[in-house]
């Protein structure tokens, strides 16, 4: 609000950033562990999602009941000319579980660390940064749209990778990161009675409207169906959410046009029948020094996976249809996907898989998943 009367309404405004070396984390000194992933094309999208984040939903709590589990994060970059997938994990042991429940539920694939080479996209001094976060529109009670409720006609991957392609010397980056909630997570707090149940009893009720007159208008059909659909929430595992987007660019409009464009797909195909969706913020200040120091932060807590409370939870099913592998149903160019099956040998005749060469010039060891030395 003060940022509207002191100069405008936040928007997507690219700028270098205070630095005067290139921006650079090395995967060795990086937190937790990175995890590239090349996908086989033949999977069942946001259904096998859904099932590899149900696999690894584990709360811990503290002795007092706090919840204390650990948060990861899943990560499409759009670096070096191509589309491609990353799944951040917290701790080794969790790497291990990602490993294998991203070989039970997306066969084929080929899963490896990031132990040399960078953990994030370099930044130069002389590139142009714009970024911007999601939240939802409403409590997290009202879900999101998702495969389970008003299913997509296609994946919005499609979209969204298809904002992301940019010039070959710019980065992309959206990055989500998630935490187990506690299945208590819809109780609510019972002395200010919002839980699911009260939610949706309110809605039965009807509306009060008039200020002079009030009066309590009947439950519209919407009013009951978003009742319902909220009482659905009861008993659903969840996480607590973070989505975060950046643009890298040497050419100043193109990192706006792809942060404001990947945003907008966010915004636009997650819109549910009850009214919740997700709004985009971007990062921005009227004030060009303070906008670069804010850009910085946005970077750094990316970079660091870092998790912050924005009080949006969602359910395994809307989870996975912002944090998802995609299928051959989108028709994005230069994603990186893996085109042998186990066993296989490489197609001669097929110049879109990337050789070992480059991979180890890269600093990535690949480790199929399956066969002897296989998670």
């Amino acid at each position: 609000m003060l940022d509207g009367l002191l100069g405008g309404n936040p928007q997507y405004d690219a700028t270098q950033l205070p630095i005067e070396e290139p921006l650079v984390q090395d995967a060795a000194d990086a937190p937790g562990i990175l995890l590239r992933i090349r996908p086989f094309k033949e999977n069942r999208g946001v259904v096998d999602g859904a099932g590899l984040l149900q696999s690894v939903h584990d709360v811990t709590t503290n002795f007092r009941g706090k919840n204390t589990s650990d948060h990861h994060s899943f990560e499409v970059w759009f670096d070096e000319g191509k589309v491609k997938f990353f799944m951040h994990a917290a701790t080794e042991a969790a790497a291990d579980k990602f490993r294998r429940r991203v070989g039970n539920n997306y066969a084929n694939s080929e899963v490896f660390p990031v132990d040399g080479g960078t953990a994030f996209p370099v930044i130069d001094p002389d590139e142009y940064v714009a970024g911007a976060s999601l939240e939802m529109q409403k409590i997290p009670y009202y879900p999101i749209r998702n495969h389970n409720s008003e299913e997509w006609a296609t994946d919005p991957y499609g979209e969204i990778t298809s904002e992301m392609l940019s010039l070959d010397d710019s980065k992309v980056i959206t990055q989500v990161v998630f935490r187990p909630a506690k299945q208590s997570w819809t109780d609510g707090d019972r002395f200010k009675h919002n839980s699911v149940d009260d939610l949706a009893h309110a809605l039965r009720q009807g509306t009060s409207v008039g200020w002079l007159n009030p009066r309590t208008r009947p439950a519209s059909e919407k009013d009951k169906q978003a009742a319902k659909t909220i009482e659905q929430q009861r008993g659903q595992q969840a996480f607590h959410v973070n989505i975060r987007v950046l643009a890298v660019s040497t050419d100043k409009d193109e990192a706006e046009a792809r942060a404001r464009g990947v945003a907008g797909m966010f915004r636009k195909y997650y819109n549910a029948i009850t009214e919740q969706g997700l709004d985009d913020t971007p990062v921005w200040h009227r004030k060009d020094s303070k906008r670069a120091r804010q850009l910085r932060q946005h970077v750094s807590q990316m970079a660091d996976r870092e998790w912050t409370d924005r009080r949006m939870i969602m359910t395994v099913d809307e989870l996975a249809g912002v944090a998802h592998i995609p299928n051959n149903d989108i028709e994005t160019p230069n994603i990186d996907w893996r085109y042998t099956q186990r066993g296989d040998r490489v197609p001669a005749d097929t110049d879109q898989y990337e050789d070992t060469a480059a991979r180890q010039r890269s600093g990535d060891r690949p480790t199929e998943l399956g066969g002897e030395d296989r998670v």
